[in-house]
C-alpha cells in the first residue's frame, strides 16, 4: 500500500499509527478506571488543616485528619470503599504543603488500614470496618518507634538527656537513618521527645513499650512465598516471573520484588536479570560472583562516599560520574538508585538540586555477597 512512499515518510506514518493506537488504549483505560471508581474531589473533602503551629508535625496532623475524615464520611455514606482519593499534587496544593508530606501522611493512613494504593489506578478508600482490615500491618516506622523506646528505657535515659545523632542511633538500633528520623518525628508528636537546638532530648520518661512483631506486607508475603517455594519447587528450579507471582498472591509486582529480594538476602533465592530469572539456590554448587557493571560502579561510588564525603554533601552529577568511571549514564543511574534505596543518598530537583549524601556506607571491596543455604535451612 505504501510501497511508493519514501522510506522516511513510511517510517513516520508507522510511528503515527503506533502513537494513535497507544493513545486510544490509554483513553479506554482511563475511562474504565473512572467508570469503576468515583474520584473524590478536593472540595468534597473540605480540608481545614492548612494552619500549622510552630514546630507542629505536619505529617501526623494531616494523617489524623484523613483518618477522622474517612471514618466519618464512610459512616454517613458520603464516600464508599474503593472511591479514589484526589491526587497528591491537588491535595498538597490545597493544604499548602509538599507532595512528599502528603505521600508520608498517606503511608501512615495506609498502615492503619484506611487507604490502599493500586498501581496505574491511584489511592483507594479502604473499608477498615471489615474483618479483613482488622489485622493491621506494622510499618517499619512503627517497629522503629518501639525499638527506640526500648533503647531509651534500657539505657536509663532521664528527662533532659540528649539523644545520639540520627546516624549513630541508626547504627546502635540496627535500622536505616530514614526510618529512625520517622520514628523520632512520631515520638516528638507524642510528647516523648523534644527538639533542642540541633538535636533531640527526652521530655517524658513515663511511657510504655509495646511488644510489636514485624507485620509489614512485604514480610508477610515473603513468608507465604517461602512456604510456597518449599512445597512446590526443588533446589535449582526457576520461579515464575514476578508478574505471575503477583497475580497468584494478589499483591503488586513491587511487593513481590521486595519479598524476593528479602528471600535472596536470606539465601533461599538467587536472582539475576534477564532470561536467568530467579532460582531456588543450589547449595551444592558455587554461585558465580561476577558482578554486573552497575554493581561495580555502585561499589566505586560507595567507596568514594566513605572516603571523601560527609552527610549532606552533594555528589558529582550522573554525567560526571559517567566520565570518571568510563561507563554509561544509565549504569551510573542504576548504581545511584540502589544506594538511594539502601538509605545512603537522596535526590533533589530544581536549581539547587542534585544527589545528596544521607548516610555514610562502609567501604568494602565486595559490592555484593552471594549467600549460600544449608541443608538444615531447607529441611526446616
Amino acid at each position: 500500500m505504501h510501497s511508493d512512499l519514501p522510506p522516511i515518510l513510511l517510517l513516520n506514518v508507522n510511528f503515527l499509527i503506533v502513537f494513535i493506537f497507544l493513545r486510544y488504549n490509554k483513553q479506554i483505560m482511563d475511562m474504565e478506571v473512572n467508570n469503576q471508581h468515583h474520584k473524590i474531589t478536593v472540595p468534597e473533602m473540605a480540608p481545614h488543616v492548612h494552619v500549622f503551629l510552630a514546630g507542629e508535625n505536619k505529617v501526623d496532623k494531616i494523617a489524623k485528619w484523613l483518618i477522622n475524615w474517612i471514618t466519618l464520611s464512610l459512616e454517613c455514606g458520603k464516600i464508599k470503599p474503593y472511591d479514589l482519593m484526589p491526587s497528591k499534587a491537588d491535595l498538597a496544593c490545597h493544604i499548602g504543603v509538599s507532595q512528599g508530606t502528603i505521600q508520608n501522611a498517606f503511608r501512615i493512613v495506609e498502615d492503619f488500614g484506611y487507604l490502599e494504593s493500586k498501581q496505574r489506578v491511584g489511592t483507594l478508600i479502604k473499608d477498615f470496618r471489615k474483618e479483613s482490615a482488622i489485622e493491621k500491618l506494622t510499618s517499619k516506622r512503627e517497629l522503629a518507634v518501639e525499638i527506640l523506646k526500648k533503647f531509651l528505657k534500657e539505657n536509663d535515659y532521664q528527662v533532659g538527656d540528649k539523644l545520639p545523632s540520627t546516624r549513630n542511633l541508626a547504627k546502635m538500633i540496627g535500622v536505616s537513618s530514614a526510618t529512625i528520623r520517622m520514628a523520632i518525628i512520631n515520638l516528638v508528636s507524642n510528647g516523648i521527645l523534644d527538639k533542642y537546638e540541633n538535636s533531640f532530648i527526652l521530655s517524658e520518661a513515663e511511657f510504655a513499650v509495646e511488644v510489636v512483631q514485624a507485620r509489614t506486607l512485604v514480610e508477610k508475603v515473603a513468608q507465604r512465598l517461602k512456604r510456597y517455594i518449599e512445597k512446590t519447587y526443588k533446589v535449582g528450579e526457576k520461579l515464575p516471573a514476578n508478574t505471575a507471582l503477583a497475580k497468584k498472591f494478589k499483591v503488586s509486582v513491587k511487593t513481590i520484588h521486595d519479598a524476593v529480594r528479602q528471600l535472596s538476602k536470606e539465601g533461599l533465592l538467587y536472582t539475576r536479570r534477564g532470561r536467568y530469572g530467579t532460582i531456588v539456590l543450589d547449595y551444592t554448587k558455587e554461585v558465580s560472583s561476577e558482578l554486573y557493571d552497575y554493581e561495580k560502579v555502585e561499589q566505586k561510588i560507595r567507596n568514594h562516599i566513605a572516603s571523601n564525603c560527609q552527610v549532606g554533601d552533594k555528589l558529582f552529577s550522573i554525567k560526571e560520574f559517567s566520565v570518571k568511571f568510563k561507563t554509561s549514564e544509565k549504569t551510573v543511574k542504576k548504581a545511584l538508585d540502589n544506594l538511594a534505596e539502601d538509605g545512603y543518598l537522596t535526590f533533589s530537583r530544581g536549581r539547587y538540586g542534585g544527589t545528596f549524601v544521607t548516610d555514610i556506607p562502609q567501604a568494602s571491596g565486595e559490592a555484593y555477597k552471594w549467600l549460600a543455604i544449608s541443608n538444615d535451612y531447607m529441611a526446616n
